[in-house]
């Protein structure tokens, strides 16, 4: 009987072999579900963004101007606004998530002239904010001058290339797809397409 027994159970190499195999499996796997994790907390990240420009021109419908960056609590700070290096977005007075998919809390640059007064007709961007891709070539133009500027850190939960370094006046923000050194998500609105909305709104 012993000898049976013996011979039906796993010997401590067989054991180390077969727990080496499953180690080598479950690593193959992780790489590709964390791959298709990001991409979907990506895919989230984008549709928020959309969210977020939507309920600008919802904000700006109903009051002629763009909120100010949030003074605490995701309140936006009354007109005029004052503009750092990083501004907060006022996610509560939006009625939006404070933070992205990665749990960061979105950042948002309007333009001053866009924030502080009633816009009108005649309104022109005075910030100077300019969005440009990683080689630093200029995504907008004089046909897409920037009003505001929204954007996440992404899952480094840092800003990165030209988001880290963009200045409180006449800043150059980065925008793009994600590279080695970059995975911010960056969106902004354009004067005549916030224009546009309010004209057609009636609003002008």
């Amino acid at each position: 009987m012993k000898n049976i027994a013996r011979g039906r159970g796993f010997s401590l190499i067989e054991l180390a072999l077969v727990l080496a195999i499953l180690g080598l499996l479950s690593s193959a796997l992780v790489a590709p579900l964390a791959a298709r994790i990001e991409a979907s907390q990506r895919r989230e990240a984008d549709a928020m963004l959309d969210d977020i420009a939507n309920a600008l021109v919802g904000f700006a419908l109903l009051h002629r101007r763009l909120p100010c960056p949030s003074a605490g609590e995701g309140l936006e700070q009354p007109p005029p606004c004052a503009f750092a290096a990083d501004n907060l977005l006022p996610w509560r007075t939006l009625g939006l998530p404070q933070s992205d998919p990665w749990g960061t809390p979105w950042r948002y640059r309007p333009d001053g002239n866009f924030s502080a007064a009633t816009i009108t007709l005649t309104t022109e961007p005075g910030s100077a904010i300019k969005v440009a891709d990683h080689a630093g070539t200029l995504l907008t133009t004089s046909h897409s001058r920037v009003v505001a500027i929204i954007y996440s850190f992404g899952p480094n939960r840092h800003a990165d290339g030209g988001n880290a370094s963009a200045a409180a006046s006449a800043p150059t923000f980065e925008g793009g797809e994600p590279a080695a050194t970059f995975d911010d998500r960056l969106r902004w609105l354009g004067h005549y397409t916030l224009v546009a909305r309010l004209a057609q709104s009636g609003r002008l």
